[in-house]
């Protein structure tokens, strides 16, 4: 995994590949200025929708306004299926959310659509790593829940890193 995300944290990428990052919908100095949170959100999407696929779980929720509160210890006991756990449990962000102030929903999709073009090893680690989990862990439950979490949120540092590199690349020509 550190040896392709390496690989990724080298390449460089100018205004033509920030525009269509964007889906093409936007050009030059707007592309430019979304680049950071759609470089830096991307591979969550990635990471959480194969969690969620490797879990048997459906597709990413729809965004809503961000809850910075935490689920209590009875909100989590009482949760009256497995999905319904993972889903107090999934990770957030405010750019992924109706509070963003620089995404909407909708700029996600041509964004996953480039990063699987361009960087496929992103969505490989995640589905690889999930599938390992599964394949050790036995039983679908709480804890295998909970694991995934844990390791989704590793390798999404990982990634925000190797993507933070490109970002600031600054001998790339753009």
């Amino acid at each position: 995994m550190d040896t392709e995300l390496e690989k990724i944290s080298k390449i460089c990428m100018n205004t033509t590949d920030f525009e269509a990052l964007t889906g093409n919908i936007v050009r030059d100095l707007v592309a430019a200025a979304m680049k950071y949170p759609l470089m830096t959100e991307t591979g969550p999407v990635i990471g959480l929708t194969e969690l969620r696929a490797a879990l048997n779980f459906g597709p990413l929720p729809p965004w809503r306004h961000r809850n910075l509160t935490r689920p209590s210890e009875q909100e989590l006991s009482s949760a009256s299926s497995l999905e319904e756990y993972y889903d107090l449990k999934e990770p957030t962000s405010k750019m992924r959310s109706l509070d963003s102030w620089w995404l909407l929903e909708k700029n996600m999709a041509p964004a996953v659509v480039y990063f699987d073009e361009h960087f496929p090893a992103i969505r490989k680690i995640f589905r690889g790593k999930f599938k390992k989990i599964r394949e050790e862990g036995g039983k679908k439950d709480r804890k295998m829940v909970d694991r995934m979490i844990e390791e989704y949120s590793a390798i999404k540092e990982k990634v925000y890193k190797a993507m933070d590199k490109i970002l600031n690349n600054f001998e790339c020509e753009t």
